[in-house]
């Protein structure tokens, strides 16, 4: 019961904290990490916020000596502590669980909230100089949730709602009405605020967009659409990141190249060479599913097999090697085939960079094109091949 609640937790917090970003499930799952950047790891705000908050709780403990104020004053520098350690626990490229984001987030709504609710009650104690530090202090509190939370507009929103509403009920009490027109022009800012929160929303999410697609381009083979030499290196860093050292990776990478393409580029032209390569790296992806493939370059792919099935390397090389050897119909008055050959590297710990790994596959590759073509070579640890 207790694992299934847990797993109930796991599925609902997630979605619910991507509704909050008002952005499709998929693209809020892509944009996690830049909106819980926005929102709560940009230290300067954070202790600009941090120090308004405790000079306003702080101020109403020292001036009014209330038990309310001296608890609020106390909630906040609680709040304010552990805010700060996160921030500073994951400023230094720490990945932050999401659990603890979700976490430091609601930590943070339920500072505003609680913030809220104590300007009100300083306003209506009427001593100088808390109406005047109140209200100061609630406008600092909507313009901010108006900027860093713009990330999560369907939170942003309730929240300047549920703390502008209570201070303009506060405003219009005091002194028997005489300053009700004060409530109103409060009222007006906090419901401004709240439009530029949707405002600074759609600015934050076109640059994302933009940023991604940038990334997508640099990351992509304009021709045949496929990830390129980039996507390549920064996947296998990113593996060899997450590897501990002197243990085997888990991962062969399989360097293919088409055995006649110079030949058929040289008979039919530049054009129907693209599209051969469009064709046969459609056949390639196929293939190899649900491997990662890439084009490096020219008539060059490389694939990247990972986890259990490295010791099927071998066996997918000749089936890719088999189906691109297949005739090309549609481009020409004849059937063209172009064939391949495969060199294999199999990843272990002796590889410190991506360019070892690839280096080693490549010399592989040419052992198999010595070979005759159309076959794979397999390389173990640094040059020594074993023809297949």
């Amino acid at each position: 019961m207790g694992a299934g609640n847990e797993r109930m937790a796991t599925d609902w917090l997630p979605a619910l904290f991507d509704w909050f970003s008002g952005l499709p499930r998929a693209e809020a799952v892509r944009h996690r990490r830049e909106i819980v950047n926005s929102v709560m790891l940009r230290p300067v705000p954070l202790l600009l916020s941090s120090c308004g908050i405790l000079l306003m709780s702080g101020t109403a403990a020292l001036f009014l000596a209330a038990p309310w104020a001296i608890a609020w004053f106390a909630a906040d520098l609680f709040l304010m502590s552990l805010r700060f350690w996160v921030a500073w626990r994951f400023q230094r490229g720490v990945v932050m669980p999401e659990r603890i984001a979700r976490l430091t987030i609601s930590l943070a709504g339920i500072t505003f909230v609680l913030f809220g609710f104590g300007c009100c009650a300083s306003f209506l104690t009427g001593l100088r100089p808390m109406p005047m530090l109140a209200t100061t202090s609630m406008m600092a509190l909507i313009a901010g949730l108006a900027t860093r939370w713009a990330a999560l507009p369907r939170l942003a929103i309730p929240a300047i709602t549920a703390v502008s509403i209570p201070f303009c009920v506060a405003i219009a009490l005091t002194d028997h009405g005489a300053f009700a027109i004060g409530a109103v022009q409060f009222g007006m800012v906090a419901a401004g605020t709240a439009t530029l929160a949707l405002q600074n929303h759609r600015t934050l999410v076109a640059s994302w967009r933009a940023g991604h697609h940038a990334r997508e381009l640099a990351m992509t083979d304009a021709l045949t659409g496929l990830p390129n030499r980039a996507a390549l290196f920064d996947r296998l860093a990113t593996r060899r990141a997450t590897v501990a050292p002197g243990t085997d990776s888990g991962m062969a990478l399989l360097f293919v190249d088409l055995d006649r393409f110079k030949a058929i580029n040289d008979r039919y032209g530049h054009t129907v060479g693209d599209r051969i390569l469009v064709a046969l790296a459609r056949r390639l992806g196929e293939v190899a599913a649900p491997h990662f493939v890439c084009r490096l370059g020219g008539d060059e792919f490389v694939v990247m097999v990972e986890g259990a099935a490295v010791a099927a390397a071998s066996p997918m090389a000749r089936r890719i090697a088999d189906v691109l050897a297949e005739p090309v119909t549609g481009l020409a008055e004849e059937a063209i085939v172009a064939g391949a050959s495969v060199g294999i590297a199999l990843g272990s710990s002796v590889y410190d960079d991506p360019e070892r790994i690839l280096a080693d596959a490549d010399a592989a590759l040419y052992l198999a094109k010595r070979a005759g073509g159309g076959r794979e070579a397999v390389a173990v640890a640094n040059a020594r091949f074993v023809a297949a």
